[in-house]
């Protein structure tokens, strides 16, 4: 079947009741890894069984999935995959907390005020690509008609985010439920080809489509999942069972929405892969995503570690 013109929205959109579930990776070394997630980003241990490690929030919701091979090969530098994970905090005063201890870790940050979010950037040991954020209230973002009318990367309010601490403030205590993933940015190699597929296949909106960059939001989030081709311009997939990204996770709100989304891709002709852990597809870049309907558990990304990516 013919595909639709590019840029042609759907009268199908997906629906915005979604969220997103874990993303999953592939580390050397299992241990380092997830002691890494538990003491600088806070997550809990949900579950540990053989090469693998489930981290998320204290109530269960898994956030970031662990496969340790320490002989997986390595992804070309131009190759498609993971550019960061970014996990949202609850509230502002969250963050600052956060910021206080990855100051007492003597962690090394990037810094970005976006008007949409106020983030900040790092990797964990072995490369893969972290941002820590905070949503700004909607009515102050800067969009116009659903779309980034322009895209600040203002200094973030350093001052005023530690503000919001009282004097008798507890402190950090781990990242708190309600911690989500808030959107999941990946490289692409085309960058045409992956607006078409996230905004006329999974029926998305597009937030972003310029500086080589493609973001894709539902119900008027600045975005779920980010593109870019900065440093990936026509690179190839990474190899299967490479270090980095395995999967990341789109929890649908219902069987009936999983069932239009599978038309969807079935119409475009997407292969469309059926597992006990879910759904997975591959974008135009072959990076993988896992649909469920939500939400995953730990059961859920346990399993999905023990099936590859097809």
């Amino acid at each position: 079947m013919t595909s639709p013109a590019p840029h042609t929205p759907l009268a199908t959109r997906i629906d915005p009741a979604l969220t997103l579930g874990e993303v999953a990776l592939t580390v050397r070394d299992l241990e380092r890894a997830s002691r890494f997630y538990q003491v600088t980003l806070g997550l809990t241990l949900l579950d540990r069984h053989g090469p693998a490690a489930v981290l998320g929030t204290p109530d269960g919701h898994p956030l970031v999935t662990l496969l340790g091979d320490a002989a997986a090969p390595e992804a070309p530098a131009n190759a498609a995959g993971l550019y960061h994970l970014a996990i949202a905090f609850p509230t502002r005063p969250d963050l600052a907390r956060w910021l206080q201890h990855a100051a007492a870790l003597g962690l090394r940050l990037g810094q970005s005020d976006h008007k949409t979010h106020e983030a900040f950037y790092f990797n964990d040991p072995e490369g893969n690509g972290i941002e820590i954020y905070h949503d700004w209230p909607r009515e102050q973002w800067p969009f116009k008609d659903g779309k980034f009318s322009r895209m600040d990367q203002a200094a973030v309010d350093l001052r005023g985010l530690l503000g919001t601490l009282t004097a008798n403030d507890p402190g950090w205590a781990g990242a708190p439920n309600g911690t989500r993933m808030g959107h999941v940015h990946l490289k692409m190699s085309d960058a045409a080809a992956t607006r078409q597929f996230y905004e006329q296949v999974l029926g998305f909106d597009i937030t972003l489509d310029a500086m080589d960059a493609v973001f894709a939001g539902a119900g008027g989030y600045h975005h779920h999942l980010g593109n870019n081709a900065w440093h990936s311009r026509g690179g190839p997939a990474a190899p299967d069972g490479a270090l980095g990204l395995r999967h990341s996770t789109i929890e649908l709100s219902s069987a009936a929405e999983l069932e239009a989304v599978i038309t969807r891709l079935n119409r475009a002709g997407t292969q469309v892969h059926d597992s006990s852990a879910g759904l997975v597809v591959r974008d135009p870049s072959r990076n993988a995503l896992r649909l469920r309907v939500g939400p995953s558990t730990v059961a859920s990304a346990l399993a999905a570690l023990d099936q590859p990516a097809r």
